[in-house]
């Protein structure tokens, strides 16, 4: 009997950008061409440019782009990536505002780790497959991480970040960050087949997220959402004020009813 062996443990960086399918292919081509340059500028100013160019199955996505890398770097990534990529993105809209105030580069990002089926040499695919890849498109995409910008302030904020549970626990819990666990906020996540939580980075947070939280509300919109509703045959009253004598709260009545 043999046994497969597991495949490597490897980090996984994703991103996209917001609005992007909005703006006119000419805009579009600009903005794809953009991302890998600000990656590239965001890592090398934070001392990671080995990272960047000895990336992983790096792959762009015409809206976005992704990369695995060495777990070694995550907390180096954790701690110095995010808050250069803010600037960069801060830069860039800069520049951009020259052609066109509608031509933004706002991203989100996620991270995650875990045993990921690299592409085999010599094949022209570059994505990567696994449970954790699918994982990290999750995050990429759900509801809090875009709550998180679009409850923003467009000329402040230009990304936002998905930390998986394991990036949590590993590299902020365990302390090997010393970006503050305090400065990552929980939501719970459900899309599609996934259901977990999500830890969410702002590196400069605007807007609403300033009067509401990083989440902007969405978990309290979520417990909401999964109060059951009544079963068949009941029913649910409220009472306001103050009751005086007797209160009945009556359903369904079959036969007579009596005092």
């Amino acid at each position: 009997m043999t046994v497969d062996e597991l495949p490597p443990y490897r980090a996984l960086l994703v991103v996209d950008t917001v609005g992007f399918g909005s703006n006119p292919d000419a805009t579009q081509a600009m903005v794809s061409a953009a991302i890998p340059d600000v990656l590239s500028q965001a890592f090398a100013r934070a001392g990671l440019r080995e990272v960047w160019e000895t990336a992983l199955f790096p792959h762009g996505t015409g809206d976005g782009y992704g990369l695995g890398f060495d777990p070694r770097f995550l907390p180096a990534v954790v701690t110095r990536l995010f808050d250069e990529l803010q600037a960069v993105l801060a830069e860039r809209d800069a520049r951009l505002r020259s052609v066109a105030r509608s031509v933004r580069l706002r991203m989100r990002a996620a991270l995650n780790v875990g045993p990921i089926l690299e592409p085999a040499p010599g094949t022209t695919s570059a994505a990567a497959i696994g449970s954790a890849v699918i994982t990290t498109h999750r995050l990429l995409d759900a509801a809090p991480v875009r709550a998180a910008l679009e409850r923003s302030d467009p000329d402040e904020t230009f990304l936002a970040v998905a930390l998986s549970q394991r990036i949590f626990d590993d590299v902020l819990a365990g302390r090997y960050a010393t970006l503050p666990a305090s400065k990552v906020v929980p939501a719970e996540v459900r899309i599609k087949e996934y259901r977990g939580t999500v830890y969410l980075y702002i590196p400069n947070p605007s807007g609403d997220l300033l009067r509401h939280g990083a989440d902007g509300g969405y978990a309290a919109d979520l417990a909401e959402a999964e109060v059951p509703p009544p079963p068949p045959g009941s029913t649910t009253n409220t009472i306001n004020g103050t009751v005086r004598g007797t209160a009945f709260q009556i359903g369904q009545v079959h036969g007579d009813l009596r005092p």
